[in-house]
């Protein structure tokens, strides 16, 4: 193609075949019914220039191979722009490569799910007819990501619906990134994330995953205002912090997990008008987390509000003599300040013994459990584990 450097180019209707790959500064436009379709080799769309945009196509037919990163959208070109696209039948969606600026926003994302093989792999060489082929499932792990960025900073993932890829949006070392109003189900971790710093998460829904949230070994993270809904297996969580330092998590909704919020080895974290309920274990504080803080959250109709390996000693479940909100906690309140005269006492009554026997989980809410809860929170028990808030809030608090 000739057309000099930022042309405009709209694409007529129709099914075009590839691969493409732009090596000149465009912005590329497909009117609707314009459809880009890969050979399955490789990337279906390769951007390789910067300052290219990529609006408003479907797209489709990527390679499937993993050890090549093959996607429907591949960028390795700065600032690229790909938005209001409808991707499908590929292996990542949209990859981005050591690239800085990308903006990826307002794209439908569905994962493959099947492919077809050979009815009879050891038949001899050649292309099988269409009668010889058989649709195969694809195990969730060899399917690619939706948004999957590598290596680069300073993007904007906005506005996109990610359903059945592998994981929602994949970020390794990714530093100074917004990602917000994203919608994300049915995939095996919304947001799986490491080595990544500084970083946005506002207004996105991480529902029915095998995980909402995994984060690990990143520092100065804001997550603000996110939901993480039914995110349900043997061990899922709603957010997994591992070796999170220096991170606000305030205002979201975390509802109906496995494991709702799940720290180890966090520090200086702050956990800020939440609300934790209806999960399994609505929180699980590891001993090997310090100096984190909690209050104004809402801890409300989880089966076992608190799973610990100890006291928690140095984080703090209150700030400026306000606490969190706990369901079925004493709240004597005779200033009528809202905030409970005498502390809460949240005991792990079964702590890791729940891993090991998980008939134990048979114990919650039996009589004995309520007799337990019952006492220490009038009269500690020594040796319990379990936190302490000096200054439960009687409502609960609302965004």
């Amino acid at each position: 193609m000739t057309a000099p450097a930022g042309t405009l180019i709209t694409v007529p209707a129709g099914v075009y075949h590839g691969p493409f790959l732009v090596a000149r500064s465009l912005h590329l436009r497909g009117e609707p019914g314009a459809h880009l379709v890969g050979d399955g080799r490789t990337h279906t769309v390769a951007v390789q220039a910067a300052d290219v945009t990529l609006e408003g196509f479907e797209v489709s037919g990527s390679g499937l191979d993993l050890g090549r990163d093959h996607a429907a959208i591949h960028v390795t070109g700065p600032r690229a722009v790909i938005v209001g696209n409808r991707i499908h039948d590929a292996l990542h969606g949209v990859y981005v490569r050591q690239a800085d600026g990308a903006r990826i926003e307002g794209n439908t994302i569905v994962g493959t799910e099947a492919t077809l093989e050979p009815v009879d792999p050891m038949a001899a060489a050649g292309t099988p007819a269409e009668g010889e082929l058989c649709e195969v499932s694809l195990n969730q792990n060899q399917r690619g990501n939706g948004v999957h960025i590598w290596n680069s900073s300073h993007h904007v993932v906005a506005r996109n619906v990610i359903r059945h890829t592998r994981d929602g949006v994949y970020f390794s070392f990714v530093d100074r990134t917004e990602v917000r109003d994203n919608d994300i189900e049915g995939v095996r971790y919304g947001l799986h994330y490491m080595y990544s710093d500084d970083n946005r998460f506002e207004g996105n829904v991480f529902r029915d995953n095998a995980a909402g949230a995994a984060i690990m070994n990143s520092r100065h993270l804001v997550l603000r205002r996110n939901q993480f809904l039914a995110n349900r297996s043997h061990r899922a969580y709603g957010i997994l912090l591992q070796t999170v330092d220096d991170t606000t998590l305030e205002e979201n909704r975390i509802v109906g997990n496995t494991i709702g919020l799940f720290f180890e080895s966090g520090h200086g974290n702050r956990v800020i008008g939440n609300t934790i309920a209806h999960n399994h274990i609505g929180i699980h504080a590891s001993d090997s987390s310090d100096g984190n803080q909690f209050a104004g959250n809402n801890f409300v109709g989880n089966l076992h509000t608190v799973e610990t390996t100890g006291g928690n000693l140095t984080s703090v479940w209150s700030v400026d003599g306000r606490g969190n909100h706990w369901s079925g906690a004493v709240t004597v309140d005779l200033d009528r300040d809202g905030v409970a005269d005498v502390p809460h006492r949240e005991p792990d009554l079964v702590g890791q013994f729940r891993r090991d026997l998980p008939v134990m989980g048979l114990l919650a809410g039996s009589p004995g459990e309520r007799l337990l809860r019952f006492v220490h929170a009038r009269i500690a028990l020594p040796g319990l584990p379990g936190v302490t808030d000096p200054a439960p809030l009687v409502h609960p608090t609302r965004p």
